[in-house]
């Protein structure tokens, strides 16, 4: 008798190709617990936090982009879609 398939909640048309390592999810939480603490401690508005999150993110893709040897076509995407306005 075959094992049954397992069947997801949600369907995506790209699977995940792998988790969140211990690393990448560190950042993450030290991203978000210092974007809080501007906020609620330094009186920070929120838009500005937003926008410092934005200039972090948009500099740290160009470093890596350019470290990795990127290719002009990956930069203009990534920068494209840091640039892009939110829908």
């Amino acid at each position: 008798m075959p094992k049954p398939r397992p069947v997801s909640c949600v369907e995506s048309a790209t699977p995940s190709s792998r988790r969140l390592g211990g690393a990448e999810a560190v950042v993450i939480i030290v991203v978000i617990t210092v974007t809080a603490a501007l906020v609620a401690v330094v009186g920070m508005p929120l838009s500005l936090a937003l926008q410092l999150l934005a200039g972090a993110g948009l500099t740290a893709v160009l470093v890596v982009g350019l470290l990795t040897g990127a290719t002009t076509r990956w930069l203009r995407t990534a920068l494209t879609a840091l640039l892009s306005p939110a829908a």
